[in-house]
């Protein structure tokens, strides 16, 4: 009995293992998984703002990458302030030419109805890339950026802070009441920022250039934690104030 017991154990962990095995090479990497040498690692940072937010999917090359997700969304991996989950996972796909496409699928399906999007974009081997997705309709843009990931130590936290406001041609970021991040302007790389593990959360802030109104806060201790390695975005429409379209300034996780 109990060699059946052990041996039991035994092909549930193999099931198991060839199970996350399987998983790994299928779509998504995280912190620690190893890449093949002929893939580049890409997120996704979804910031179109439309009135009705629809459920879109991400096609890579034609394939559904993602499921249904909605505005303000990292994909994969989420962040904070965001809609998703809160990891620091990427796409693995391969180096070279690539096509990405963001639709509204028909109803219980990956067939597009509507293509919303659709952009080429190269990647090496070896690097980490984040595309940024923003405006709407025929003005709906991308902005691909290779994410720098050297962060060694644990009493700093390194940021890459992006502008995807539309109607914003330049913000500015604060940490509290300190300036962190001047003159960001729409749709550029924008800047990286390192700065030592705050003692204490306060709230972030993004305005508008040289004005004393902040257009969007946010506040968690989630933001700051030492080592990490965000992007931080600002996103949405000056002037307006629903969800789906007003300024927000969000994070994902890089590392």
């Amino acid at each position: 009995m109990k060699n059946k017991i052990l041996g039991s154990i035994l092909l549930v962990s193999v099931l198991l293992s060839a199970g996350c095995r399987k998983d790994l090479n299928r779509d998504y990497t995280g912190d620690f998984d190893l890449v093949p040498s002929n893939s580049a690692q890409l997120k996704v940072i979804y910031a179109s703002a439309y009135p009705t937010n629809p459920s879109v999917q991400i096609k890579l090359d034609g394939k559904r990458v993602s499921g249904l997700i909605t505005g303000r969304t990292p994909f994969p991996g989420g962040g904070f302030n965001t809609t998703g989950s809160n990891f620091p996972d990427y796409l693995l796909v391969n180096n070279g030419a690539r096509q990405l496409s963001i639709s509204i699928p028909k109803r219980n399906t990956e067939t597009d109805s509507i293509v919303l999007f659709n952009t080429n974009f190269s990647v090496d081997a070896g690097k980490k890339y984040t595309l940024n997705v923003m405006d709407t309709g025929v003005n709906t843009k991308s902005l691909l950026v290779v994410d720098t990931m050297q962060n060694y130590s644990r009493a700093m936290v390194k940021y890459r802070f992006v502008n995807l406001m539309p109607n914003v041609p330049s913000v500015d970021l604060y940490y509290g009441t300190v300036l962190v991040a001047a003159g960001v302007a729409y749709n550029s790389p924008g800047v990286t920022i390192s700065m030592p593990t705050p003692p204490t959360t306060l709230a972030w802030a993004i305005r508008e250039t040289g004005s004393a109104t902040n257009l969007a806060t946010y506040s968690s201790g989630n933001t700051i934690v030492g080592s990490r390695v965000y992007t931080a975005f600002a996103m949405g429409y000056k002037g307006q104030s629903s969800t789906a379209l007003r300024p927000y300034i969000s994070f994902t996780i890089n590392k």
